[in-house]
């Protein structure tokens, strides 16, 4: 690809540009709040949720679980369901750290739908996109075959190319590179039975972004978990 040949030949530029990305920005802290839990609403079947994912699934970017993508997802989804829900998420997790991130959080044995929140650290680490690709497809079969999940929804990769923390040309590069592991991952992934693909916002502007300009605002997360939920109570 264009980019890959573009990056290599300003490669010491971006080094530089990374190197100083990671001294000068802001470290934001996870939402803190309830991680796992269940309401009920009266004569509603129960919908078993688990989150799973990086920083943005952690809620970095807001102060309270409650206005991060958990929080606005279950106060979406229980004006009709009764919902169980788990969130296992961290900050700069990859998607082949998940599976013990899974197994160690004693996640509920019947999941109706995980929601995969991942790709950004991958991206940032520069791995291969086909060992990316063969770990989220181990994380697919672990979530159906061990937590016995009915369905999985990928977040689409979010448009780093419009994160404001990002100088040029680093900004571009990774832009490119978030590009293309998110149309692999719609190609490859959401194909499969049982599973399904949501698209990020691509309409996003700097001012609904965190103050560190590269983790979600509380607007973002609403229009992801408004997304979400719409998708989740269509599925049958």
């Amino acid at each position: 690809m264009l980019y890959k040949v573009f990056a290599l030949l300003v490669f010491p530029i971006l080094l530089i540009q990374a190197k100083q990305v990671r001294k000068r920005a802001l470290r934001l802290p996870e939402a803190i709040g309830e991680r796992k839990g269940t309401v009920y609403r009266k004569d509603c079947p129960c919908l078993s949720i688990l989150i799973v994912g990086d920083s943005a699934a952690a809620g970095v970017g807001v102060t309270h679980q409650k206005d991060a993508l958990l929080g606005q997802l279950i106060a979406n989804l229980k004006t009709q369901r009764s919902v169980s829900w788990q969130l296992v998420a961290k900050t700069g997790a990859q998607t082949q750290d998940m599976i013990d991130m899974i197994a160690s959080a004693h996640c509920n044995q019947r999941i109706d739908v995980v929601i995969t929140g991942l790709g950004v650290n991958d991206a940032t680490s520069l791995q291969r996109s086909t060992h990316w690709i063969n770990e989220q497809h181990k994380l697919h079969e672990y979530c159906f075959e061990t937590l016995g999940a009915k369905h999985i929804i990928v977040s689409g990769m979010p448009p780093m190319h419009a994160f404001a923390l990002l100088p040029q040309p680093l900004r571009w590069v990774m832009g490119c590179r978030a590009k293309q592991l998110d149309a692999l991952q719609k190609s490859k992934l959401a194909k499969q039975g049982r599973t399904s693909y949501e698209a990020s916002s691509p309409n996003l502007q700097n001012s609904a972004m965190a103050e560190d300009g590269f983790h979600p605002g509380i607007d973002i997360y609403k229009e992801w978990a408004s997304a979400l939920s719409q998708r989740i109570l269509t599925l049958k």
